[in-house]
């Protein structure tokens, strides 16, 4: 009952002026205290509404309480979306550096409140209809960013090699793994009609949803960990977690597609991933989704054998860039857009045989360090061409 008044609060939400009247006739009470004015009421509604429905546990119960409390007081000022979203980008970094000096209680803290401000620029867009091409694409990419950015820091901090290890292993696992997800949630779209009944969220559900470790999950553990544990201590507990999650979601997928019958859309979203240019065609299967991700890790094993006389502090920056390079791609096929400026980035085959022929002169480091700088400039580049609504 809870959460069909919630679905329903929601829907009212879309028409403030008649949210009272509907929210009545269906039963739910909408009490007006006093002389209280009744934009207030809708006010409450329509914040409802901008609040994302599919979070996480972390993200529903703790950081939406707070985040919602920021958003009611900036919707009424003339603060963009945009802005929060840059805002929570300066936060991130700041936490970076914080942490970098060993101060993890500090960092951990102000990255939590960059995941707070993550959530608020999200519910303000919501809350005044003001999407833009700018929003998205930083949107899109920050978090990722920051993210590992943060990771970075966290084993800048100690600077042992077997840490820089773990770090590579936790961008390629990630990458890998979020990937999927997006490939996956689009393409359920094209197998199975969209469900109009209100989800259950019962414990088993909380419960399934801790074991996907969404990103308030993930984050709660790199701001928290570190403060109990060592740094080599918490990078390998993420492993093991993001590994273990990783294969839970690989078996429930397995078992829903095989109730899959004739998709109804079209897959052409996969295609636009390979990033090679062979001919190649991976959509038309219910298994499609997973084959970018797979492309994906032959890519990094193979990187991470032909440089192996770098060190892993060169291979994690190599891996940094090449795995926010494949989510740019990832972003652009799931907005249908053409890859401006794909060929730039030398396709996996390229990629891979710059790094081969840097190895045969000695030049692992120095190839390595640039190529990774080139990738994340193209970014910055195709990001300015998206937003300013260029050509495909």
């Amino acid at each position: 009952m809870r959460e069909t008044g919630l679905r329903a609060v929601r829907l009212c939400a879309i028409s403030p002026s008649a949210s009272l009247q509907v929210c009545a006739g269906i039963g739910i009470r909408v009490p007006v205290m006093g002389k209280e004015p009744r934009e207030i009421n809708a006010k409450s509604l329509k914040l409802q509404a901008a609040s994302r429905d599919d979070d996480g546990f972390f993200s529903t119960f703790i950081l939406r309480k707070i985040s919602i409390r920021f958003t009611s007081v900036l919707v009424e000022r003339n603060v963009s979306p945009n802005t929060v979203t840059l805002l929570s980008l300066l936060v991130g970094f700041i936490a970076a550096y914080v942490a970098a000096q060993g101060s993890y209680l500090a960092g951990g803290s102000l990255l939590l409140l960059s995941l707070i401000l993550d959530c608020v620029d999200g519910e303000i867009a919501r809350y005044k209809s003001a999407f833009s091409a700018l929003g998205a694409w930083l949107d899109a990419l920050s978090d990722r960013v920051k993210e590992f950015v943060y990771i970075f820091a966290l084993i800048y901090s100690i600077d042992q090699e077997s840490a820089w290890w773990s770090g590579v292993v936790i961008i390629a696992l990630q990458t890998t793994r979020h990937l999927s997800d997006y490939n996956f949630a689009r393409l359920q779209k094209s197998y199975e009609e969209s469900s109009t009944s209100i989800r259950q969220k019962n414990i088993f559900y909380w419960v399934k949803k801790i074991i996907h470790l969404p990103i308030g999950e993930r984050w709660l553990l790199l701001a928290v960990l570190p403060i109990f544990l060592s740094i080599e201590q918490t990078l390998r507990s993420i492993i093991y977690l993001g590994a273990f999650s990783f294969l839970y979601v690989l078996i429930t997928r397995i078992r829903r597609m095989r109730r899959w019958k004739n998709p109804v859309a079209s897959t052409d979203f996969l295609d636009r991933q390979r990033d090679s240019l062979l001919p190649l065609k991976i959509s038309g299967s219910k298994a499609s989704w997973i084959f970018p991700s797979l492309l994906r890790a032959l890519e990094f094993f193979a990187l991470l054998m032909i440089t192996n006389d770098a060190s892993a502090f060169i291979r994690f920056i190599l891996l940094f860039a090449i795995s926010i390079w494949h989510y740019t791609n990832l972003y652009d096929a799931l907005h249908g857009r053409a890859s401006y400026m794909g060929a730039g980035g030398l396709r996996v085959a390229g990629r891979i045989s710059l790094c081969f022929i840097a190895q045969l002169f000695g030049l692992e480091a120095e190839v390595s360090l640039f190529l990774s700088l080139y990738l994340l400039a193209l970014i910055l580049l195709r990001g300015g061409h998206n937003v300013s609504g260029g050509k495909k």
